[in-house]
């Protein structure tokens, strides 16, 4: 090895040792940045050049050095599909449970407020009249009674059609709004994927490109389940929803509702996401939203219905003409239509000047295992039911993405303690560097300033 070698070989250690070391300080920098990737500085030893059969030795002689072959990203594809699917899972069963809560909250059970509170007076007002002279003052005052707290029940069931009808306007625009922030996050996927393929084309890391590129991934996967495929010809990726390409390397597809914009009861259209004019089968937040709108909301609105029916029905059928409950449009009674109209003047205690057996007739009925009550609970506790359920899932779901999380943190997360033992080899490292440059620069000076000259 020539003196003039040994220079080239400190140099080029100082060179990686240096590029190590602000691989490893930009490392140390983002440890506590989202999203953030590990990187590593890749060395390869530098052959040496071929000696000449003068030198007197065979093969190659002592190498040249050491270079950075490249910084690699210490990404993990398995783990990082893993935590997309986990959070689009997180994701739609935290909205299904929102939902659901939001419907139970509604009920006010139990509680003065609540529907079985005022059913139950009304039958005890009905009940009162069966026990007043039906032809006196009590009576009449038991007839104003029954007349107030019938239209209590009715403005109740109203409330509660009122309510699933603003929270299905709610929902449809949450999932509207989410389907904008859905396009603009596939847009900016698709400019991240073409700028890296040009940064790396250049032959330029774009490890930071990609972080970001990734964590917009993640979002999208929260909002509408989405995964994503690395392509195999550049470092740009496809994102998948539903098995259709929402991002093809460096295009972008954008995503629609179609639906009702307005709830109509029970009998509300189905809501669906489109990709491309063809229903999009998505997953996340979407999934939890648009199910909502199509089952959800509608099946609580049923359910508002059947009550106001069987209220309606029972309670009308004992009374006879005129009805207690009607519909505000004439038609058929639905907790969106019901109302208790009738004058108290019109309220019938029997049959007779003093019978009372139609308002006995109607105390009984918060007993029958048919009647108004029966439907109300059996609504309330199937409900009840699906909540619970629902915020178990959530729970279930929310544990496995965060497990999902730790596994990539851990995998390809910054640890400070294996940073800094780095960070000190490189330093170490690079001090030899120098001390090997100094060494060699000592016998360059013996040699150029120590010895005689030629021929004195």
């Amino acid at each position: 090895m020539s003196t003039f070698q040994g220079l080239s070989i400190a140099l080029s250690s100082l060179q990686t040792q240096r590029r190590a070391m602000d691989v490893a300080g930009q490392n140390v920098a983002n440890a506590a940045t989202p999203g953030y990737t590990r990187q590593r500085v890749d060395t390869a030893a530098i052959a040496g050049p071929r000696a000449s059969l003068s030198d007197g030795v065979r093969g190659w002689t002592t190498g040249s050095g050491v270079t950075v072959t490249q910084v690699a990203r210490l990404t993990d594809r398995l783990a990082a599909g893993r935590l997309e699917v986990a959070t689009g899972d997180a994701a739609l069963a935290s909205a299904r449970a929102g939902v659901l809560s939001t419907v139970e909250g509604g009920f006010a059970e139990p509680g003065d407020s609540g529907l079985t509170a005022r059913l139950g007076a009304m039958w005890g007002a009905w009940s009162g009249l069966s026990e007043a002279d039906p032809l006196g003052p009590t009576g009449d005052a038991a007839r104003v009674t029954v007349a107030g707290r019938s239209e209590e029940v009715a403005a109740s069931l109203r409330q509660g059609a009122a309510r699933t009808t603003s929270t299905w306007s709610d929902v449809r625009g949450e999932l509207g709004t989410l389907t904008t922030e859905v396009n603009s996050l596939a847009t900016s996927v698709a400019d991240l994927n073409r700028l890296i393929v040009t940064t790396e084309g250049t032959g330029a890391p774009a490890h930071e490109l990609a972080d970001q590129r990734d964590e917009l991934v993640r979002r999208l996967s929260t909002l509408v389940g989405a995964t994503s495929s690395p392509r195999s010809d550049s470092g740009a990726v496809d994102v998948v929803v539903g098995g259709q390409k929402l991002v093809d390397g460096g295009t972008a597809a954008g995503i629609a509702i179609s639906g009702p914009a307005a709830m109509d009861g029970a009998s509300t259209a189905a809501t669906t996401v489109t990709l491309g004019g063809s229903a999009l089968a998505v997953g996340g937040t979407a999934a939890g939203l648009t199910e909502a709108l199509t089952t959800t909301l509608p099946g609580t609105m049923a359910g508002y219905d059947r009550v106001a029916a069987a209220l309606a029905t029972q309670v009308n059928g004992r009374h006879g003409d005129p009805a207690v409950f009607t519909a505000t449009d004439g038609g058929a009674v639905t907790a969106t239509t019901i109302t208790a109209s009738i004058a108290p003047a019109d309220i019938k205690a029997g049959n007779g000047d003093r019978d009372v057996s139609i308002a006995a007739g109607m105390a009984s009925l918060s007993e029958s295992t048919a009647g108004p009550d029966a439907a109300w609970r059996t609504f309330v506790v199937t409900t009840a039911g699906a909540v619970s359920a629902a915020d178990v899932r959530a729970t279930a779901t929310a544990t496995a993405r965060d497990s999902a999380q730790g596994v990539l943190t851990s995998s390809t997360g910054v640890d400070i303690d294996s940073e800094m033992v780095d960070l000190l080899t490189f330093q170490r490292a690079y001090e030899g560097a120098a001390r090997v440059m100094t060494a060699v620069d000592e016998m360059l000076d013996t040699l150029i300033n120590r010895t005689g000259v030629v021929g004195r």
